[in-house]
This record gives structure tokens, C-alpha cells and sequence, in this order.
């Protein structure tokens, strides 16, 4: 009869998960997982070819820890759409420290920080229609505001400044108001 599988594929990304949080991405290895278990390194390799296929499953559920964050805002706030993104992300940086770390500043298989964000279409979808800018106008004022939005993010995340949320928005709707009217004279708005 073969035995009970007593630690799967859910438990062992779990416990990948909080230790990412609690004590960094440097810190996840197969040992780390199966002493938070209570196992041997077995199921983890049962389940995940190796580190870093558990690494890629692990970014997955990090994403949607911060799609959660985003979805609180857009579902539940006073802000706009847009600053609504803005908002969420800076709420996965404050809070989920070590997912922040993980998927936005590590330079990730030597290509460096990204800027394109698993929100990008709904983002650019709001620009576009919302705001009216082109194309390329979104591309281009979305740049800066992730730029400055993820400036702010990382300093909360460090603990180098500490505000509140409604701080944090009349923030990003300043920046927001000031990249706005700029690019409205840009189409002689």
C-alpha cells in the first residue's frame, strides 16, 4: 500500500511563501522548507522538479497576493482606477515586504528591475479611455508615474519614510495631476 502523501504541491508553496515574507528570498532553500515541515526535502522535489521550478510557482502566488492588493482598492476605495493600481501596489510593498522584495527588487535573471506590471492592460485601458491619452502617450506618462510610484513603494518597504495611506494618495495624486497636465499641453488641451 503506498504511503500517504502528508505535504503537497499547496502547503510546501505556502511555506515558501512565508519564508520569502518573513526572511527573504535569499533564504528559501529546499531545507529551510522541509524543517518548517517537519519533513525531508522528498515531497519538495516530488512536487517541484527543482528550486527553481518552485521559484516560478512562487512568483505566480506572490503576483496574486498583489493583485489581491490592487483588487482591495479598485473594489473597495474612494480613488480613482488608476490611482486605485498606485495605491495597491504601494500597500503590497508596505505590507508584504519580502513578496516586494521578491518580484520587484531583485534583479531577477540578470535583466534587471521591471516596470511592466501584471496589471499593465487594465492600466493602459484606463489612460487610454478614462484619461485619452494615446497609446503612446500611456506608455510613456505610465512610465514615470511607476517610476515615482515605485520610488515610494521602496521607501516604505525599507522603512525610510513612514506616512499614512492618505498621504500616500495626496502623493501619487500630485504627481498624477502634475504628469497629467503636462502631457494634456503636450496635445494642447
Amino acid at each position: 500500500m503506498p504511503r500517504l502523501k502528508h505535504v503537497g504541491k499547496e502547503k510546501i508553496l505556502e511555506t515558501s511563501l512565508f519564508i520569502v515574507q518573513t526572511e527573504g528570498i535569499d533564504s528559501l532553500n529546499a531545507r529551510k522548507i522541509a524543517n518548517y515541515l517537519s519533513c525531508s526535502t522528498q515531497p519538495i522535489y516530488s512536487e517541484f522538479k527543482s528550486m527553481d521550478d518552485l521559484k516560478i510557482a512562487l512568483k505566480v502566488e506572490a503576483e496574486n497576493t498583489y493583485k489581491d492588493c490592487v483588487s482591495y482598492y479598485l473594489n473597495n476605495s474612494k480613488y480613482s482606477s488608476y490611482l486605485s493600481v498606485g495605491m495597491g501596489y504601494v500597500k503590497f510593498a508596505k505590507e508584504h515586504k519580502g513578496l516586494f522584495n521578491f518580484l520587484y527588487m531583485q534583479a531577477q535573471n540578470q535583466q534587471g528591475l521591471r516596470f511592466e506590471d501584471v496589471n499593465s492592460d487594465q492600466i493602459r485601458y484606463i489612460l487610454t479611455d478614462v484619461y485619452q491619452l494615446t497609446e503612446k502617450q500611456a506608455a510613456e506618462y505610465h512610465l514615470e508615474m511607476a517610476i515615482y510610484t515605485y520610488g515610494l513603494a521602496c521607501a516604505l518597504n525599507l522603512d525610510l519614510v513612514h506616512i499614512d495611506e492618505d498621504e500616500v494618495a495626496n502623493r501619487l495624486t500630485n504627481q498624477f495631476n502634475a504628469l497629467m497636465s503636462l502631457y494634456k499641453k503636450e496635445q494642447g488641451c
